[in-house]
């Protein structure tokens, strides 16, 4: 079987410096032993050695940051990315369950981004400015795109927007350590991959992974709230 890391080499797209260490210091965390997987606090039974590919790729978070907890006062959309996976998850659908599982983190970073414009947000294209109510990261790139404009130009409070996944994660930045950085990106990289039908592993979710998930998101909200004081 191939080393994790090799896998991860193969598809991760938002590499940075410094998360081959990281990555290598978590892995210690997960072992195999007589078709079970261990990662961390939970064990998970296998059919076959290559599954604890499966067993990484879908508790991610998990796997390098550790326990979290569920948390209820999140927007709406990252609660409901929650709830379904984990009624997925007891449903026995893996691929589905960890697709949801990583929604949560997705979601979360479109909600920090509405949340951080605000209610009203001033927006600069060239010369232009103009201050928009009522928008959130979706309804924002539509109104970008209704009014023609280039997306490289447009800035947000001063700020380029982040149009694009990798240039969201990217802003993210400020509202997360190194170590969840990196839990983020590849969690995103391994979303894409199963939107697309790419991912060819058996994946095995846990219910602690997604308790990490929200933890993630709720502590970049709780940090985004510090930064607002």
């Amino acid at each position: 079987m191939k080393s994790l890391i090799q896998v991860t080499n193969e598809f991760f797209q938002y590499r940075k410096k410094g998360d081959d260490e990281i990555l290598e210091e978590a892995l210690e965390n997960l072992d195999y032993e007589r078709g079970r997987v261990r990662i961390r606090d939970e064990v998970i039974k296998v059919s076959r050695r290559r599954d604890v590919v499966g067993v990484y790729l879908a508790n991610i978070p998990y796997l390098i940051l550790g326990d979290g907890e569920i948390h209820q006062e999140l927007p709406e959309k990252v609660m409901k990315a929650q709830d379904y996976a984990m009624r997925l998850m007891e449903c026995g659908l893996n691929d589905l369950a960890t697709l949801e599982s990583y929604l949560i983190l997705e979601m979360g970073l479109r909600s920090l981004y509405s949340a951080w414009m605000g209610e009203k947000v001033t927006i600069r294209y060239g010369k232009r400015k103009v201050k928009v109510g009522g928008v959130d990261y979706r309804k924002l790139k539509l109104y970008i795109r209704k009014k023609g404009w280039s997306k490289y130009r447009v800035r947000v409070k001063g700020e380029v927007f982040p149009f694009s996944q990798g240039l969201l994660l990217s802003w993210a930045e400020r509202f997360v350590d190194q170590r969840t950085s990196l839990a983020l990106r590849l969690s995103i990289n391994v979303r894409n991959l199963l939107a697309h039908g790419e991912l060819e592993w058996n994946l095995h979710p846990t219910l602690s992974n997604v308790r990490t998930c929200s933890h993630v998101v709720w502590n970049m909200f709780r940090k985004l709230d510090t930064e607002g004081e």
